[in-house]
C-alpha cells in the first residue's frame, strides 16, 4: 500500500505540474492547456437564477426557471448551514489549498481499485457542479456526460481547476458559490431556495435543525428530500448532527459558530419535520392566475434583441439569468375584464371572446382577457391568444365589421371633409360598376354575378357625419369612402393603429368593402387605434412590459410605446365628437355609463355575421368587446366557413342563443361590466370641444349639358360630395334637372343633385258636399201594385 500511494502521488505531482506527461491519452484530451486556464464559468457566479415577473402593483405574476434557485450572498446565509456543509462535506476547507491531500490519495487508491469514491474538497466539488451546470445551460451531451466521469484523468482535471480557483477566489467566495449553486433536492437549487421548499424561511434563518437536513441532502437530493422521503431525511440529518458533535472539541473547524452544545444537539435531534411549513414555488405560465396573459408576456421577452440574438440565447437569459421583469399589468383591470368575458362566453363554447382595455396616450396594455384563459390541450384550454398579432398569439385576427366606419371617417376629416357632409343613402343600393379609388388609382366595382349590393340597417334617407354614424348607415359610409379613395381609408387605418392580418395596405385597398370590416385584424390593434382617438392623435404601440433589468443591476431593453402624433389633435377632436353618436342614442347607447364621455363603434361583419364588436373609449381608457366565431370548433367539422354564423349559435354550455346583436351582446354582455369596473377611481375627463372650422369658398363646377351620373363624377374629382334631391317639376320623373348651390360653395361641401321626381300630381276633385234630392216615386199603377 505504501508503494501504491508513493506512486499515486508521484503520478498526481506530475500531473499537476506537466498537464500531458505521465497521464496518458484520457488526460490530454481533457487536461487544460496550462495550469490558470479555468473556464469562465467556473471563475463567475452561475447563471441558472429564475426570473420574477411582477405586475404593477408588486405582486408576482409568475416566475420562470429550469432551476429554481435565488442567490444570496454568504453573510445572508445561517451560521449553522454555513458550518454544518463543511462539517460534512470539508471540515478543513479552510486549513487546506485546493488539494487535501489525505482525502484525495484515499479516493485516488480506491478509484484506481476499481472502488470509486470522493473525496474531493469543497473546492473540486464546486468545480463539478460549474461544469454540470454549464453543460445544462448550453445543452451539451458531451460536456454533461464528460461532468459526471468518475475517472481518475477527470478527477485530476477538477483538481486543476480548483487550484486554479483558488488562485482567483477566496474561500469565503467558493463556499457561497458552493451552496448558491447545489441541488437540495425537490426541485431546490441554493440554499435560499431550499429553505423556502421545505422551511417556509430564508437562508439567513435557518436553525441547527433545518441547517443540518439541508447539509444532508446534498449528496443524493433526489432520494433524500424530506417531502417525499422523510425518514431517510432525518437519518441523514442525525448523521449530520452526530458529525457536528463529533467535531465539538476540535476547535479549528468551527467558523462561523461556536461549537455545538448539549442542549443544541439534543434539540436539534429532537425535531420532527414539519410539512406545514412546504411551499411551492410556482413558475411558468401554468402557475400564473392568468395563464393566457402570462404566456403573450412570455412571447415578448423571448422576441427582445436585448436580450440574445437567438430564441436560445433569450430562453437561457430569461429562465437561468435571474431577472427581474416589471410589467404594466393591472390586476384589478385585468380581474374586471376577464370576469366579464368568462360570465359571458364559456371555455368551451364554439365562440370565442374577448376583452382588450388599452391607456391612452401610453400604449399600456391594461387588460387582455379571453373566454379560454387557461393555457393546455384539454377541451376549453389553449395556447393561442385570439386578441394579439399573429407573431404573438399565432392566429389570424377577426373581421372588424362596422367598426371601420371609424376609419373611413376618421380619413374624410383628416382631409378636410365637413361633418355636415351628406349623402343620400337608401336602404339598399347596388354598387356594381361604381368607380372607387384604391392605390393606383380608380377601378370600377365589377358587374354581373351577384354584384354588389350594400343594405342599411339603420334606415334610409339623407345622411351626414353625425346621424350615418350615430345609426351606423352602410350605404353612407360606401359613399364617403368612395369620395374618400379606400386606399387613403385604409392608410388611416393603419396610421391610427391598425395590423392587418394576412393583407397589405395595397391588397386591402382593392375592397371597397373595407370600411364594412371585410378584412381580419387582431383585437389588440383595433383597440389601440381607437385609442389613438381618445389621445387626441398620438398612437402608442401596445405594450406590457415596464422594465427587465438583470441581478448586476443591468437594465435591458424593452418594445417601446414609440409614441408619436399622428393626425393632428383639431382633427381627433373632430372625429371624438361624431364618435360620441353611437353611445348618444345610436347603437351602443344600452352601454352608456353615467358620468363618463364615451365615445366608440359597434360592429357587426355580415349577413352571416362571424363577429360582433363594441369598441369604447374615453379620454382614460379605450375598450374593445369582442365575441367570433371558433371555426376550429369541433362543432363545426366539416362544414364550410362561409356558411357559419353567430346568430342562432348556442353558447354558455348551450343556455344561451346568441342573436349577433353587437350593441346588446358584445356591448351590455361583456364591455359594459369591464369598463365600469376598470373605470372606477379614474378621472371622468371629456373629450375636447371640436374647433369651428370655416371651409373656404371655391367654385363649383358647371354641370350645364351633363347627364346626373357625368355630373356627379365631376363634382366628385373636384372634391365636393353630392346627394340626389328629388324635387316635383313638369318634366318626366328621373330627368336631372341641375344642381344647387351652383357657382360657389364652402370647399368639399354637398352639392344637391336635382331630379324630378314628375309633374305635380292635378288634385281628384272632392265631391259635392251637398246631398241629392230623392227622385219622386212613379205613380202607382192600377191596383196598388209597384211596378
Amino acid at each position: 500500500m505504501f508503494v501504491l500511494v508513493s506512486v499515486l502521488g508521484g503520478v498526481l505531482v506530475a500531473g499537476l505540474a506537466v498537464p500531458a506527461a505521465g497521464i496518458g491519452a484520457e488526460l490530454a484530451k481533457s487536461s487544460a492547456n496550462a495550469l490558470g486556464a479555468i473556464p469562465k464559468e467556473i471563475e463567475t457566479p452561475p447563471p441558472a437564477e429564475g426570473s420574477t415577473v411582477y405586475m404593477a402593483d408588486g405582486a408576482v405574476l409568475t416566475n420562470f426557471f429550469d432551476q429554481n434557485r435565488a442567490y444570496v450572498p454568504l453573510s445572508e446565509i445561517s451560521p449553522w448551514m454555513k458550518q454544518a456543509q463543511l462539517a460534512v462535506e470539508d471540515q478543513r476547507f479552510y486549513e487546506h489549498g485546493a488539494l487535501d491531500l489525505r482525502g484525495t490519495l484515499r479516493a485516488l487508491v480506491r478509484t484506481s481499485s476499481g472502488n470509486t469514491q470522493g473525496g474531493s474538497t469543497l473546492s473540486q466539488q464546486y468545480v463539478k457542479l460549474a461544469l454540470i451546470d454549464k453543460a445544462l445551460s448550453d445543452n451539451d451531451e458531451a460536456a454533461l456526460a464528460a461532468a459526471y466521469e468518475r475517472t481518475f484523468a477527470r478527477k485530476l482535471l477538477e483538481l486543476r481547476y480548483a487550484i486554479a480557483l483558488e488562485e482567483k477566489l477566496s474561500k469565503d467566495d467558493i463556499l457561497e458559490r458552493y451552496l448558491n449553486l447545489s441541488y437540495y433536492g425537490a426541485g431546490a437549487y441554493g440554499v435560499e431556495a431550499a429553505a423556502k421548499r421545505y422551511f417556509g424561511t430564508t437562508a439567513k434563518e435557518l436553525t441547527l435543525a433545518q441547517s443540518a437536513m439541508l447539509a444532508g441532502l446534498v449528496r443524493n437530493p433526489s432520494t433524500s428530500d424530506p417531502i417525499s422521503f422523510e425518514k431517510i431525511a432525518l437519518e441523514r440529518r442525525n448523521n449530520v448532527l452526530d458529525v457536528l458533535w463529533s467535531q465539538r472539541n476540535t476547535t479549528e473547524v468551527w467558523h462561523f459558530t461556536s461549537p455545538i452544545t448539549k442542549a443544541q444537539f439534543d434539540e436539534a435531534k429532537a425535531t420532527g419535520f414539519d410539512r406545514a411549513l412546504v411551499t411551492e414555488t410556482p413558475h411558468g405560465c401554468y402557475a400564473s392566475e392568468f395563464q393566457n396573459l402570462c404566456t403573450v408576456v412570455e412571447t415578448i421577452l423571448l422576441q427582445m434583441p436585448s436580450l440574445g440574438p437567438d430564441h436560445e440565447s433569450r430562453r437561457k437569459a430569461l429562465y437561468r439569468g435571474g431577472l427581474t421583469i416589471h410589467t404594466e399589468i393591472d390586476p384589478r383591470t385585468q380581474r374586471a375584464a376577464q370576469e366579464a368575458v368568462s360570465n359571458y362566453v364559456h371555455p368551451t363554447d364554439p365562440a370565442i371572446g374577448l376583452m382588450v382595455m388599452i391607456q391612452p396616450g401610453t400604449g399600456l396594455i391594461l387588460g387582455l382577457a379571453q373566454s379560454r384563459p387557461n393555457i393546455g390541450n384539454n377541451p376549453g384550454e389553449t395556447f393561442l391568444n385570439y386578441a394579439m398579432e399573429r407573431e404573438i398569439g399565432k392566429t389570424n385576427g377577426f373581421f372588424g365589421g362596422s367598426t371601420y366606419k371609424m376609419f373611413t371617417l376618421a380619413a374624410a376629416i383628416n382631409k378636410g371633409y365637413p361633418t355636415n357632409r351628406s349623402y343620400d343613402a337608401p336602404r339598399s343600393k347596388d354598387w356594381s360598376g361604381e368607380t372607387f379609388l384604391n392605390c393606383e388609382g380608380p377601378y370600377k366595382v365589377p358587374s354581373g354575378g351577384k354584384g354588389w349590393t350594400v343594405t342599411n340597417a339603420g334606415g334610409a334617407g339623407d345622411f351626414d357625419m353625425y346621424s350615418g354614424t350615430r345609426r351606423s348607415v352602410n350605404n353612407f359610409f360606401v359613399a364617403l369612402e368612395q369620395d374618400v379613395g379606400v386606399c387613403d381609408t385604409v392608410r388611416m387605418a393603419e396610421t391610427l393603429g391598425l395590423k392587418l392580418q394576412g393583407k397589405t395596405v395595397e391588397e386591402a385597398a382593392n375592397y371597397p368593402s373595407f370600411t364594412l370590416g371585410a378584412a381580419e385584424s387582431s383585437p389588440v390593434s383595433l383597440a389601440n387605434a381607437y385609442a389613438t382617438l381618445a389621445a387626441r392623435g398620438m398612437r402608442c404601440d401596445p405594450i406590457l412590459l415596464k422594465s427587465v433589468v438583470n441581478k448586476q443591476g443591468k437594465e435591458f431593453e424593452v418594445p417601446s410605446a414609440n409614441c408619436q402624433q399622428v393626425i393632428a389633435p383639431e382633427v381627433a377632436d373632430r372625429i371624438n365628437d361624431v364618435m360620441r353618436g353611437p353611445f348618444n342614442g345610436g347603437t351602443a347607447a344600452r352601454s352608456r355609463i353615467p358620468g363618463y364621455d364615451i365615445a366608440g363603434k359597434t360592429g357587426t361583419d355580415g349577413k352571416n355575421t362571424k363577429a360582433i364588436w363594441l369598441v369604447g373609449y374615453t379620454p382614460q381608457l379605450a375598450g374593445a368587446a369582442m365575441i367570433g366565431i371558433d371555426a376550429t370548433h369541433p362543432q363545426f367539422e366539416g362544414r364550410n366557413y362561409d356558411s357559419l354564423q353567430l346568430q342562432g349559435l348556442r353558447i354558455r354550455d348551450g343556455k344561451y342563443r346568441l342573436s349577433g346583436s353587437s350593441g346588446s351582446e358584445a356591448g351590455v354582455g361583456i364591455w359594459l361590466p369591464a369598463m365600469r369596473v376598470a373605470l372606477e377611481g379614474m378621472e371622468k375627463g371629456r373629450f375636447n370641444d371640436p374647433t369651428k372650422v370655416e371651409q373656404p369658398n371655391v367654385d363649383v363646377p358647371s354641370c350645364s349639358g351633363m347627364g346626373l351620373n357625368a355630373c356627379r363624377d365631376t363634382l366628385r374629382a373636384a372634391g365636393f360630395g353630392t346627394s340626389i334631391s328629388r324635387v316635383e317639376n313638369s318634366r318626366a320623373e328621373g330627368t336631372f334637372l341641375g344642381i344647387r348651390p351652383s357657382g360657389r360653395a364652402p370647399q368639399y361641401s354637398t352639392i344637391r343633385l336635382l331630379v324630378s321626381s314628375g309633374p305635380k300630381p292635378t288634385p281628384t276633385p272632392k265631391p259635392d258636399p251637398t246631398p241629392t234630392p230623392a227622385a219622386a216615386k212613379p205613380p202607382a199603377k192600377p191596383g196598388g201594385d209597384e211596378a
